[in-house]
């Protein structure tokens, strides 16, 4: 029999581990938020309290420093580390671990896009065994899916384990994810996200988030959503998955040179010290909007066009049809761009099935992480409304992108199981 009472957070005072321990700490388990300081480890605790809404968990949560890791993780079950996403730092954690642990206890990472066979890789084998990626979505008490990436080595009696722990004790979305670059979410949602930037630098940042806003099937605008994960995120994410894969859509990995002086130049977005990134609110609290080209923050422009702010209407009176009929027809630049980014979501995502999650699931996995991990309209949800496959494949067609054959062959049988799927256009 297997359980878990005991964990650690390796990282507890970051953003990701203290909000991914506050989940835990929710279902009852005992954890240990192990950061570089106490003051730190306190910190992380009270944003997992703020998480979670309520004092009621400060009773399962501990600070520790790194320093007495030795004494904390032979009591633990679950060991999850939660420190920056760079591989030498994640192997020479999970080597004090595997120093440290006891047999059998389950050893997580949180990588957005590193491989667990990679970090795991001078580990003693019982903790390869015991080794896998869980990897929550940002922000975790909202968000509800989680990609699970098993190593190799685990057994299937650990698989099943750990799948039915986070289906009924936390409440989660399981995703199986192949161990692939950027996985299955992070691997769409960011070749979309990059995408978007690269347009910025023609069409300006206030142009592309309103042509690509909650409208097109997304919670908050491309620009915006990378200014929330920080575009230091964003480059390691791109850069890994640019770097290690080879795919019909490569070349838009390639980090565009405005975001790259952004990021060398400390505007990372919400995370950094004076919350610039593509936005920021200026010492009288009023917004401002980068220049790609000069890196200047101006007022933003009053970006508006009459037939988005018709298909607003049609989404909140919830006419969707009426409202893709509008996207699908409107004979102007700005809805070429529109179509553009919603057929080389369709396009990117059903050219990945089979290769980021199994193929047994076909589009239903993709579906599932894009909108219980991103808040985003499923990739099948777009084709049910433009009208079925044929009529998806004609847009893409339109677009200058090949049709995926997954899309090709999909029928009746293969229509978006994600329910309540109009949620995700927000007018």
């Amino acid at each position: 029999m297997r359980d878990v009472e005991n964990m650690a957070v390796i990282g507890g005072n970051g953003t990701m581990g203290s909000q991914s321990g506050s989940l835990f700490a929710q279902a009852g388990v005992r954890c240990a938020f192990c950061a570089p300081t106490l003051e730190e480890a306190r910190a992380g605790i009270e944003r997992a309290v703020v998480q979670a809404r309520s004092d009621v968990i400060r009773e399962y949560l501990v600070p520790e420093t790194f320093d007495s890791l030795q004494q904390v993780l032979p009591r633990c079950d679950w060991i999850l580390e939660a420190v920056s996403e760079d591989l030498s730092l994640k192997r020479e954690f999970f080597e004090k671990v595997d120093a440290c642990r006891k047999r059998g206890s389950i050893v997580s990472t949180m990588s957005s896009s590193i491989s667990i066979e990679d970090i795991a890789e001078n580990c003693s084998d019982d903790l390869k065994a015991h080794s896998m990626n869980v990897h929550f979505f940002n922000p975790p008490g909202k968000l509800i899916a989680n990609e699970l990436i098993f190593h190799p080595r685990n057994s299937e009696d650990l698989r099943d384990f750990v799948f039915e722990l986070f289906r009924k004790r936390l409440r989660r979305i399981n995703i199986a994810a192949s161990n692939r670059p950027g996985f299955a979410g992070n691997r769409i949602g960011f070749q979309f996200l990059n995408e978007a930037a690269r347009h910025a630098e023609r069409w300006g940042v206030e142009m592309i988030d309103y042509l690509l806003g909650p409208f097109t099937g997304r919670a908050l605008s491309p620009l915006a959503t990378i200014d929330l994960v920080g575009l230091d995120v964003h480059r390691a994410i791109v850069e890994n998955i640019h770097r290690n894969t080879r795919d019909e859509r490569h070349h838009t990995f390639t980090e565009p040179p405005s975001l790259r002086r952004m990021a060398d130049g400390g505007l990372l977005g919400r995370k950094s010290e004076t919350g610039s990134g593509f936005y920021r609110v200026d010492d009288e609290k009023n917004l401002q909007v980068i220049d790609p080209a000069t890196l200047t923050y101006r007022k933003p422009d009053n970006v508006r066009n009459d037939t988005i702010e018709k298909i607003k209407l049609h989404i909140h009176d919830g006419e969707y049809r009426r409202a893709v009929h509008l996207i699908r027809h409107e004979d102007s630049e700005p809805f070429s761009i529109i179509r553009y980014f919603i057929a080389d979501y369709i396009a990117y995502s059903y050219a990945r099935v089979g290769e980021v999650t199994p193929l047994e699931d076909g589009i239903h996995g993709i579906d599932r992480v894009m909108a219980y991990g991103f808040s985003w309209l499923p990739p099948s949800a777009w084709v049910d409304f433009l009208g079925g496959p044929r009529e998806a494949a004609g847009l893409l067609e339109g677009s200058g992108l090949d049709v995926p054959q997954s899309l090709i062959e999909s029928n009746e049988k293969t229509r978006c199981r994600v329910p309540d799927v109009g949620q995700y256009l927000i007018g």
